[in-house]
């Protein structure tokens, strides 16, 4: 325990870490802020009344107070109503798209009903052509069967994005057949605060890869590694220490980072949202059967694992390198590579490779988070499996294989 105390404070008494961790916390305040500075409506315009802006705190209670009485559980006869709303207050106007309405009528009618809008027709896609319909192009009584066509509607959108792979097609069903129906809603919650989640995991883990790279490197361009080898605990039980005190640094920046992300931006949204199905938020035929909270935990717990394996791959690097510059190049490559590939091709080959590298969970392009709302599915001969759970068994996976391997690496270093 003494060597393992004494190790922790020789990585935070340099400045570079101290720098870092600051830097962590204090944008874990501002990501969880930013989304909220976004958020923009308008009151007024109608009955000669003067139409002004609202942004921020006021914008997310005025859209919370005119949604409120949505919160619950989404039936078939409430989405009904919506519609047929939707339809007098555009057949009214003499308009076919909600956005051509005026900011005043789009206040008084469509805003406390928006959310359960684009759900709707989504369903309601063209099966051969995945084209959404107007509003104006339902009839209201489709909606009588309304979590009946989201079945269906899965069904045709993955004949369309997995034709040439029905055992895709197979999982997807099965996936989607322990999605809690009806969707229940709470007002509050939009995509950019989860983006910004998102973002911040993967800027916490790059900063956490900088502070660990140096563990071993550092001490072989300083040499005083030759010293400690000569010591009776400097070997396996010293890499070991070094191993473990590295993990206990980088996990307890994310783990305060994340926390006091998600604290603050629910506390600015509302904590009723996190009771919100998911599929009222992202797409009504998303795969997960969780709801906000539940999606939140997720990747968050999805994004430590790979925090894990990213420094546990990264502690490997440093104890193969002479010198930090090249541990910590090599290691910031390895960390943007998911990204890279992304962008550089969506084939199956590549996206294997991109979800099985340490740093894929925590991607901005292609992570757990972006995974875990989409429908991206790998192959391997006739076998399917979505994607969310490869990164997530490989982060498990390469966590004690790459502390072996540092280990490993380190022993046969001092000898």
């Amino acid at each position: 325990m003494k060597l393992f105390t004494l190790e922790i404070k020789r990585v935070l008494r340099t400045k570079t870490t101290w720098l870092l961790l600051a830097a962590s916390l204090a944008l874990s305040g501002i990501m969880a802020w930013l989304p909220v500075t976004f958020e923009s409506r308008y009151i007024g315009g109608l009955d000669g009344i003067e139409q002004t802006e609202v942004k921020g705190m006021a914008a997310i209670r005025l859209v919370r107070d005119a949604q409120a009485d949505l919160g619950g559980v989404i039936t078939q006869e409430q989405l009904r109503n919506v519609l047929e709303t939707a339809q007098k207050t555009l057949n009214d106007s003499g308009k076919a798209y909600t956005y051509q309405l005026s900011p005043g009528i789009y206040q008084e009618n469509i805003l406390p009903i928006a959310p359960l809008l684009s759900r709707i027709t989504e369903v309601y896609a063209d099966p051969e052509t995945g084209m959404a319909p107007g509003l104006t192009d339902l009839a209201p009584k489709q909606l009588d069967h309304y979590y009946e066509s989201c079945i269906t509607h899965l069904d045709d959108l993955m004949k369309l994005e997995q034709k040439e792979h029905p055992a895709a097609q197979e999982k997807a069903r099965a996936l989607y057949a322990k999605v809690k129906m009806p969707f229940v809603f709470y007002p509050g919650y939009n995509t950019n605060a989860y983006d910004y989640q998102m973002l911040l995991i993967f800027l916490v883990v790059l900063f956490c890869t900088v502070i660990a790279a140096p563990v071993f490197s550092a001490e072989y361009q300083t040499q005083a590694d030759d010293i400690l080898r000569c010591t009776k605990y400097g070997k396996a039980r010293l890499a070991v220490i070094k191993l473990l005190s590295a993990l206990f640094i980088t996990s307890a920046a994310f783990l305060c980072c994340a926390a006091l992300y998600l604290v603050l931006s629910n506390s600015f949204y509302g904590w009723d949202m996190l009771k919100t199905s998911i599929q009222l938020i992202f797409s009504s035929v998303s795969l997960g059967s969780m709801n906000i909270g539940q999606l939140q935990l997720a990747v968050t717990a999805a994004g430590w694992a790979s925090l894990l394996a990213t420094i546990s791959f990264t502690l490997f690097l440093s104890s193969r390198c002479k010198n930090t510059v090249t541990a910590l190049s090599l290691a910031l490559l390895f960390c943007l590579a998911p990204i890279i590939l992304y962008m550089a091709s969506s084939g199956n080959a590549v996206s294997w490779l991109r979800c099985l590298l340490p740093s894929g969970g925590v991607s901005i392009l292609g992570g757990f988070a972006g995974e875990m709302t989409d429908f991206n599915f790998l192959h391997l001969g006739n076998f399917s499996v979505w994607s969310p759970y490869v990164i997530a068994a490989a982060s498990l996976i390469e966590i004690p294989v790459f502390l072996a391997a540092a280990s490993w690496s380190y022993c046969r270093h001092s000898q």
